[in-house]
């Protein structure tokens, strides 16, 4: 075992130096949103590199393809992705394109609240009491009530031709309470 005596010396120096701007570069926190390069794709598994980490991130397939994302993904391909835990008991580190995507789509929805400016959605589905809406950037779903839908109460085949149609809403509230719930319209 070597023991240092002098550590004022040019080469501590040096490797002082050159490891803080190392560190400096990438600031890798848990609950952010941070960027992952495509390095491999499987028939499984889409294997992404992180500048900072010590391993590689993997995404299953199927998270990828649920977001209409695998059409547009090759190697070399940037993907955003939640950084959910750095280092697991088994060593992995544990990333989520989807909650990623949701966490964007919040902060969309609530930049366009603050600005008041109507966004684009399209109906899903007839729920109690009003309509599911599907935001069509970010896939968030929020809850128009009836009566802002029509004046008269209105049954699923009045709705049909209002249904998976590109239309402008406006929201009037947002609950981040509820856990990033459905925004109303």
């Amino acid at each position: 075992m070597e023991v240092f005596k002098d550590l004022n010396s040019q080469k501590n120096k040096d490797f002082e130096t050159l490891l803080n701007s190392q560190l400096s570069k990438t600031k890798i926190e848990e609950g952010k949103i941070i960027n992952g390069v495509v390095t491999k794709l499987t028939p499984k598994f889409c294997f992404l590199f992180v500048e900072g980490l010590k391993s590689e991130p993997v995404l299953d397939r199927k998270e990828v393809e649920s977001l209409n994302l695998i059409d547009k993904i090759k190697e070399g391909s940037k993907i955003p992705v939640l950084l959910e835990k750095i280092e697991d008991k088994l060593g992995n580190v544990i990333v989520s394109a989807t909650k990623a995507q949701k966490i964007k789509g919040w902060e969309t929805l609530v930049a366009c609240y603050e600005k008041n400016e109507p966004i684009m959605g399209k109906i899903i589905s007839k729920i109690k009491g009003g309509v599911c809406v599907e935001h069509i950037d970010s896939g968030s779903l929020m809850f128009c009530p009836g009566s802002q839908i029509s004046d008269k109460p209105l049954n699923a085949s009045e709705l049909s031709h209002l249904m998976n149609e590109p239309q402008k809403f406006a929201l009037i509230k947002l609950d981040k309470l509820r856990g990033a719930g459905p925004p109303s319209l």
